[in-house]
C-alpha cells in the first residue's frame, strides 16, 4: 500500500462488543444473513434443483466445494475492507492494468452475465402460473412478459425507499426468508421425502470428483457459478460489510437510498491501516467476527438450504418434466406436489414469490453496487461533481439496466435458462476475481495483514474449480469436446 493510493494513514477502529441478546440481533442480521438470504435463489431452487432432477443428486457435490471456496475467499476479502474501508473490487482494480482497465473488463463481463434478468422473469412465471392455475407454456409468453416488467418494478421499489439499502435488504431477507421460506421447505421436506433420499441427496454433497458420461455442462457449471451466492460472492460480501461500517469502513460512508435516505459523504478511496500492535490486535477481532458469522450463517447456512429444495424436486419432478418449454419450471414444485398435498399449489407458489422478489432486490443492488463502487473509484472527478453522493451514479446505472432488461424480456428467452447462462457465466467472473485477490494479497497488503497459507492454497484451488466448470462449458457447447 502507498499514501498516494488511500486516504491516508488510520488507525482501526475498536471492534464492537457482544453484551446482550439485542447486541446477538443485531450481528446476525447483518452482511452473512444478506448473502445466505441471496444465494437462496436460482443456485437453490433453479440451478441446482434442475441438475439434481437430470443427472441425480451425486453432482451435489459441486455445491459443497463452490461454497466452501466463496466462504473462504469471502472472508479474505472482507479482511481487506476491514483494513482499508474499501470494498476489495476496489483493491483489485489498482493492480496491473489500471483502474479505468479494470473499470472497463468488469462492466463487460458482468454485463454479459447480468443482462439477463432471471429473478423478475421468475416473479413474472410465479404469478403467471397463479393467474392461469396450471403450468405457463409457450402460449402465454405474452402474460409472462407482462408479469415480469412487475416482477422488475416490485424487484427495484425496495431500494429507493427506506434510508440505508444495507438495512432494508438484511430486513426483507430475514423476514420472508428464514421467517417463511427455510422452516416451511423443512417442514414438507420431513413430511414427504422418505429417508433413502435424504441419504441419497446427503451423500451427494459429499461424492467429490463423481461427474457422469454424458453430463450436462451447462446445468453443471451453473451450479458451481450460483450454488451458495456466487463465484465472486466475495465482491459483494465485501461491499455489505463496508456498508455495515466494519473497522475501517466506519470512516469512509455508506450507500442510502434514493428516498427516505439521507445525503451522505461516500469517500473515494479508503485508508490505510497503520502496522502497530494495537492496530493487528483490532483487526485480529474483527476477522474473529467474519469467521464467527460467514462460517455457521453462510457456509452451513447455505448447504442447507441447498439440500432441502433439492430434495424435493428429485422426490416429485421427473427429468422429463424439467426439460420441457415453457416457462414454468418454477411451478413444476408445486404443481407435483398438490397431489399429496392439494393445498401445496398456493403453498409453494406463495414461497417461491418470496423467494424470487426479495432476491431480485439483491441482485439488482449488488450489480448497482458493484458498478457504483468501481466507477466512483475509476473516475474520481466524479466525486467533486456529485459533491460525495454516488446516489446519481447507483441510480443512473439502475435506469441503464431496466432498459436492457425490458429488451431481454421481451425478446422472451425461458427463465430457466436465463439463470443457467448467468450462473455459468458467474465462474468466468470468479476466475479473474479470486487471481486479483491473490494480487490484492501479495501487492497491496503489508505483511502484518497478509491472507494465512491456508487462505491464500484455497483461493488458489478456486481458481482452478470455476475455470474447470467455465472451460469444459464452452468446450462443450461450441467444440464438442473437453473432460
Amino acid at each position: 500500500m502507498t499514501d498516494k493510493e488511500y486516504e491516508g494513514e488510520a488507525d482501526i477502529p475498536e471492534p464492537f462488543k457482544l453484551k446482550s441478546w439485542r447486541d446477538y440481533i443485531r450481528f446476525l442480521l447483518g452482511p452473512g444473513i444478506i448473502a445466505l438470504g441471496l444465494g437462496i435463489g436460482t443456485g437453490e431452487v433453479i440451478s441446482g434443483p434442475f441438475m439434481v432432477v437430470l443427472l441425480g443428486p451425486a453432482l451435489l457435490w459441486i455445491a459443497t466445494l463452490s461454497i466452501f471456496f466463496q466462504t473462504v475467499t469471502s472472508i479474505a476479502s472482507s479482511k481487506y475492507t476491514i483494513l482499508t474501508g474499501e470494498p476489495v473490487q476496489l483493491g483489485i482494480n489498482r493492480l496491473w492494468i489500471g483502474k479505468k482497465t479494470w473499470t472497463i473488463l468488469w462492466v463487460i463481463m458482468r454485463s454479459i452475465q447480468l443482462m439477463w434478468p432471471y429473478y423478475p422473469a421468475l416473479v413474472g412465471s410465479t404469478l403467471a402460473a397463479m393467474i392461469i392455475g396450471g403450468i405457463p407454456g409457450v402460449e402465454y409468453r405474452t402474460l409472462w412478459a407482462i408479469l415480469s416488467v412487475v416482477g422488475l418494478i416490485i424487484s427495484a421499489a425496495p431500494l429507493l425507499l427506506g434510508g440505508k439499502v444495507l438495512n432494508v435488504l438484511s430486513r426483507m431477507f430475514f423476514i420472508l426468508h428464514f421467517c417463511i421460506f427455510i422452516p416451511m421447505f423443512a417442514i414438507l421436506a420431513v413430511l414427504y421425502v422418505p429417508g433413502e433420499i435424504w441419504l441419497e441427496t446427503l451423500k451427494g454433497f459429499f461424492t467429490f470428483g463423481y461427474i457422469p458420461k454424458g453430463a450436462d455442462w451447462l446445468a453443471m457449471a451453473a451450479v458451481a457459478g450460483y450454488a451458495g451466492l456466487s463465484a465472486y460472492a466475495g465482491l459483494s460480501i465485501s461491499m455489505y460489510y463496508r456498508d455495515a461500517e466494519w473497522g475501517m469502513a466506519k470512516k469512509v460512508g455508506f450507500i442510502p437510498s434514493l428516498i427516505g435516505g439521507r445525503k451522505v459523504a461516500f469517500l473515494v478511496r479508503g485508508f490505510k491501516p497503520k502496522a502497530d500492535p494495537e492496530n493487528v490486535r483490532r483487526a485480529k477481532t474483527w476477522y474473529k467476527y467474519l469467521h464467527i458469522e460467514l462460517w455457521p450463517i453462510f457456509f452451513v447456512g447455505s448447504l442447507i438450504t441447498m439440500w432441502f429444495p433439492c430434495m424435493l424436486y428429485y422426490r416429485f419432478v421427473p427429468a422429463e418434466l424439467a426439460t420441457k418449454p415453457g416457462f414454468g419450471f418454477a411451478a413444476l414444485l408445486a404443481d407435483r406436489m398438490k397431489v399429496v398435498l392439494p393445498i401445496a399449489w398456493w403453498v409453494m407458489l406463495i414461497a417461491l414469490f418470496l423467494v424470487f422478489w426479495p432476491d431480485g432486490t439483491g441482485v439488482i443492488d449488488g450489480l448497482l453496487r458493484e458498478f457504483a463502487n468501481i466507477i466512483w473509484n475509476a473516475f474520481p472527478g466524479l466525486y467533486k461533481r456529485f459533491k460525495g453522493d454516488v446516489r446519481p451514479i447507483y441510480y443512473g446505472i439502475m435506469g441503464i439496466f431496466t432498459a436492457i432488461w425490458l429488451i431481454m424480456i421481451a425478446i422472451g428467452t425461458r427463465p430457466l435458462v436465463m439463470a443457467l447462462l448467468a450462473g455459468t457465466f458467474a465462474n468466468l467472473s470468479g476466475v479473474l476475481y479470486a487471481i486479483g485477490l491473490l494480487g490484492v494479497n501479495y501487492v497491496l497488503l503489508p505483511k502484518e495483514y497478509r491472507f494465512s497459507t491456508f487462505e491464500v492454497i484455497v483461493i488458489c484451488a478456486a481458481i482452478v474449480f470455476y475455470g474447470f466448470f467455465f472451460v469444459n462449458f464452452i468446450l462443450h457447447q461450441y467444440f464438442g469436446m473437453g473432460f
